[in-house]
């Protein structure tokens, strides 16, 4: 075992309380689990979050099936693909803190913009936007929901969990794919990782329970939330770096 059994244990109850927080919200699993993985092991990031992000994506994606709109969907991936791979360009370039610092900061203003009386819809022009940045993020912190998840803020609870979750399925697996070719995701990652994506399941499957309960309003609010501790906690993980 790459950890100690205990580290597994305490590891595997994180992931699946995140993963029920994404189920319900559309985004969390990264917010969640990043912060506390990285502390564990260091080499959690970005390709086995992004894995077990990728596995719960796909759980989602086949609950909510009949509300993706493939359209949609294609459109932010577009944005996503150059965004990818511009983050593996970054990596090698620029310091990971300046690029996260950049990205929290540009996130938290987008969520102060869309309460000021401005709705953010999910038109096409936004969809390639928040496509490109997720990607951008995606790839460099293995946080990337909130770009895209601040467009569908607005739409109905069973849109918001079906769009982020093929979005997040099709995008992860994009960047896993970038993070294998380019050398970023090593095989120790990997063995890393596979003893928690039971724990995907478990947290997808607790959260059926309250699946119904939620409704929009309550859903653009978690989503501001989880955008904005997000960055907080990216903002404070980068200074300690300093």
């Amino acid at each position: 075992m790459p950890l100690p059994y205990d580290l597994y244990i305490f590891a595997f109850i994180i992931v699946a309380f995140a993963s029920f927080i994404q189920s319900l919200a559309g985004i969390g699993l990264a917010l969640v689990a990043a912060p506390i993985l990285v502390i564990i092991d260091a080499r959690f990031l970005p390709g086995p979050i992004l894995t077990l992000g990728c596995c719960l994506s796909l759980l989602m994606s086949l609950r909510h099936r009949k509300s993706i709109q493939l359209g949609r969907t294609a459109i932010a991936l577009y944005g996503r693909i150059p965004g990818s791979l511009l983050g593996i360009v970054l990596l090698s370039l620029i310091p990971q803190s300046l690029i996260s610092l950049g990205f929290a900061l540009l996130i938290i203003l987008s969520v102060a913009i869309s309460y000021h009386h401005i709705k953010v819809a999910p038109t096409n022009e936004n969809l390639l936007i928040a496509g490109f940045f997720s990607g951008l993020m995606g790839t460099t912190t293995s946080i990337g929901g909130p770009p895209i998840a601040l467009v569908y803020q607005n739409s109905r609870e069973e849109i918001v969990r079906a769009q982020l979750g093929f979005y997040f399925l099709i995008g992860t697996s994009l960047s896993i794919i970038m993070l294998l070719i380019s050398g970023n995701y090593s095989l120790k990652q990997i063995e890393l990782t596979l003893p928690l994506i039971p724990a995907t399941l478990v947290g997808f499957k607790l959260s059926e329970i309250f699946c119904n309960s939620m409704n929009s309003a309550q859903i653009k609010l978690y989503i501001a939330f989880i955008s904005i501790s997000s960055c907080l906690v990216i903002i404070y993980r980068e200074i300690l770096s300093f």
